[in-house]
């Protein structure tokens, strides 16, 4: 265990938590706090991200952007694109990379990745995963806030970019960021958040009761300073 990086330590019940769905409302949380309200980013400081495009097909830079807007608007916290990376995701990221991007919690990275050549389980049982995204606590697990992430696109999904219909690349980074933000999936049909895409191309109700809920209306919350090795 002491090999692995802060990220993976950090990760690890996350990202088992993002596999099934929950039944019951049309929205699920990832995770709670001791106090039982549901872990969220601080929605009083922006959530800066790196884009690692480089297996992406053409157009899916406009994707993210699209996609980060809508999260924005449903959230009411604000996004900054810090510009590309050639960070590759793993599901042993760590949360703090000094020389990379300076002393301060890792920003989130939006990657693509190839199934053959990445740690990133998108195969789960019978089904392949378009997407795959975790939020990241720090890794002492003092504080239950979500400091960084990642979030990794299947680089091999046939579906092209584009919101047009279900299914596309679009709504697939748009259900990523849902998890990224916080949420889990759900099996009331008409849901961005179900682990199928709901047959839709945007957040239903549901999902963005469970955004409302994890964004501005929360209310601040106090980010603990990542401590260097």
């Amino acid at each position: 265990l002491l090999a692995l990086s802060m990220g993976a330590l950090a990760i690890a019940p996350l990202f088992e938590g993002t596999e099934e769905a929950a039944p019951g409302p049309g929205f699920q949380f990832l995770d709670r706090t001791d106090q039982g309200t549901p872990t969220r980013w601080n929605p009083c400081e922006p959530i800066h991200y790196v884009v690692n495009a480089t297996l992406a097909p053409p157009g899916s830079i406009d994707d993210v952007y699209e996609a980060v807007r809508r999260m924005s608007e449903a959230t009411g916290i604000a996004f900054v694109y810090e510009g590309p990376t050639d960070e590759e995701p793993s599901i042993y990221r760590d949360v703090y990379q000094l020389d990379r991007y300076g002393d301060r919690w890792a920003p989130v990275l939006i990657a693509w990745a190839d199934p053959d050549d990445t740690d990133i389980p998108f195969e789960r049982g019978d089904r392949v995963a378009a997407g795959v995204a975790v939020p990241v606590i720090p890794p002492t697990r003092l504080e239950d806030i979500y400091v960084s992430g990642w979030v990794a696109i299947n680089a091999d999904d046939p579906n092209p970019p584009g919101f047009g219909f279900p299914g596309q690349q679009g709504p697939v980074i748009l259900h990523e960021l849902g998890h990224l933000m916080g949420l889990g999936h759900v099996r009331t049909p008409g849901e961005l958040m179900h682990p199928e895409g709901g047959g839709v191309v945007d957040f239903g109700s549901g999902d963005r009761e469970g955004l409302h809920r994890l964004g501005a209306e929360g209310g601040c919350l106090q980010v603990m300073e990542p401590i260097g090795p």
